[in-house]
């Protein structure tokens, strides 16, 4: 009997370790980045991951009042806000850092992230807003971007352990954040065409869906997927298994079912990322619309996407 106790006691303490690990920073020295706009800086966070609305390009160096879409070849300048919980006490000092990589999911950590930039900075109990200038000649076109930023400190450490899945890393740590938006002018007989890079963080072959969700503001028009000769032969030899979607040709896939759609055993080699494109098409004056975009692998774990804001005045 004892040593089943101690057998169950001792499964209780690992269960434990893994839900609030030895270290975790305590709150009067935790800086964090929010995930979405009810993220309190809880590890893991809940909710949306990749529209970090703490993470924001303005074409000036002055903090503009909503986040605007980088500037291909012109200096644009990234603002991070960095939080203090409650019950702070005193600074805390550490450095910054920033990346990019070409807007989507799967992108594995590191390989799959170019640095921007870094600034140090001393965090006070109020928080702070950091900028890092990102320089023109490191802003290729299009200009479609994810930003990544990671805090690094030495008095509020990682959480876990950062692995290659990007999306596990920014869920676990408050210390990292993510955002991928896109805005998206669409008028009446003019598609527009824009990348996605369908990537896969894992250094072994692997089947992925395609999630594509418009649950609340549908778009008034059409939108089109086109996976690229490769990607779409090797959906076409898995069975061409999916929801609420329709082949239109050769590479090409109509999204017939708005609210949500998908796209089963899309396989993807070790590491390998694909830019893919999404065609917006509508005949009429279409209403402000948002477009969700994201992967998930064969265990159902959520790799990471993108969101498309789609004739929004600004972004939210």
């Amino acid at each position: 009997m004892k040593t089943k106790l101690a057998a169950l006691a001792a499964g209780l303490l690992a269960v434990v370790a893994l839900i609030a690990p030895a270290s975790a920073t305590p709150n009067y020295r935790d800086v964090y980045t929010r995930d979405n706009v009810a993220d309190v800086g809880n590890e893991p966070s809940s909710g949306s991951i990749y529209f970090s609305p703490d993470i924001r390009v303005c074409h000036t160096p002055v903090f503009c009042a909503s986040s605007q879409n980088p500037v291909v070849g012109a200096d644009n300048y990234v603002f991070v806000t960095l939080r203090r919980k409650a019950g702070a006490q005193g600074n805390v000092g550490g450095y910054l850092y920033l990346y990019r990589s070409n807007i989507g999911g799967g992108t594995p950590w590191p390989g799959g992230w170019v640095p921007i930039g870094a600034a140090p900075a001393s965090v006070p109990m109020t928080g702070t807003t950091v900028m890092i200038t990102w320089f023109g000649a490191d802003v290729p076109g299009p200009g479609h971007f994810c930003l990544l930023s990671r805090w690094v400190s030495a008095a509020d450490p990682m959480t876990f352990a950062e692995g290659p899945n990007t999306q596990l890393n920014a869920q676990n740590n408050n210390n990292i954040a993510w955002r991928n938006v896109d805005s998206v002018r669409v008028f009446p007989g003019h598609p527009v065409r824009l990348p996605y890079t369908i990537g896969n963080p894992d250094r072994t072959d692997g089947r992925q869906s395609l999630v594509l969700e418009q649950p609340e503001r549908p778009f008034a028009g059409t939108v089109t997927v086109d996976l690229g000769p490769d990607l779409a032969r090797r959906w076409k030899e898995a069975g061409q298994k999916g929801v609420g979607v329709k082949p239109v040709g050769e590479t090409e896939v109509l999204i017939v079912e708005p609210k949500f759609a998908r796209l089963d055993g899309l396989v993807l080699k070790a590491e390998e990322r694909a830019e893919i494109g999404l065609t917006f098409a509508t005949d009429v004056d279409a209403t402000p619309a948002e477009l969700l975009v994201h992967q998930i692998d064969a265990q159902g774990l959520d790799l990471g996407g993108a969101q498309y804001l789609v004739n929004e005045k600004d972004e939210k």
